[in-house]
């Protein structure tokens, strides 16, 4: 021996071997079918009847669920009768003050002016009234003793005054007593607050209100109010 290591044939004569059973092993495992795990499925129970799709809505059908909703009007609230909510004032609340030479009629409430309406007056305006047939409108105080609607005057609707009072009833005796008519020809009477108001002084001695003032009035107004007429 010379001292240098040497490779015995045998280690040779093996190499082929151990490298031909080395690449056999790779191939199978490389060849070995992957066994997936077993998938586990769950039952999910079905709704009753047939499966019902829902569709999405068309743009003119939400247009119109919009139109149906604006025209749903709001809630209407629970309110007291309508009695329990109109305090009706009575006779002694208001006064009619008639002003012959201005024309017109105010109206107060509780002592204030609450409103004031032109009039027309009887024909022959000035002074007051002394007989029947002279168209004058009577001055002084009187009150409302019936309210007349339609169909119970020709004048849509009136207020019929308590004339004549005791003063009218003196001045007709003085002017009857000094002959200034003759005697035959009475006081008068029916003397009114009503509608078909012209404008002009037509009236036989009434005062007359344009019907719109006329059922403005009518529907305040109680019996028994004052109503007094100046010159």
């Amino acid at each position: 021996m010379n001292g240098k290591p040497t490779i015995s044939h045998g280690y040779f004569s093996r190499t082929p071997f151990l490298l031909l059973t080395t690449f056999l092993f790779l191939g199978l495992l490389s060849c070995r079918q992957v066994v997936p795990p077993p998938q586990i499925t769950m039952a999910i129970p079905l709704p009753p009847g047939p499966i019902q799709t829902i569709d999405q809505p068309s743009s003119e059908e939400l247009a119109l669920t919009a139109r149906i909703v604006e025209d749903i009007p709001p809630p209407v609230p629970i309110l007291p009768p309508l009695k329990d909510m109109i305090k009706i004032l009575p006779p002694e609340s208001w006064k009619i003050v008639v002003k012959k030479k201005q024309r017109k009629l105010l109206l107060f409430q509780e002592g204030e002016l609450l409103k004031w309406y032109p009039i027309d007056l009887g024909e022959n305006p000035e002074g007051p009234k002394v007989h029947q047939g002279d168209m004058k409108t009577p001055e002084g105080e009187y009150r409302i003793v019936e309210k007349k609607n339609q169909g119970q005057t020709k004048y849509y609707l009136a207020f019929l005054l308590d004339y004549p009072n005791d003063s009218d009833r003196i001045r007709y005796e003085q002017a009857l007593k000094n002959k200034q008519f003759p005697s035959e020809i009475g006081i008068g009477g029916l003397i009114e607050i009503h509608g078909e108001g012209k404008g002009v002084d037509w009236t036989e001695g009434c005062i007359a209100l344009n019907n719109f003032h006329m059922e403005e009035l009518f529907n305040q107004i109680p019996v028994g109010t004052t109503v007094r007429i100046e010159p």
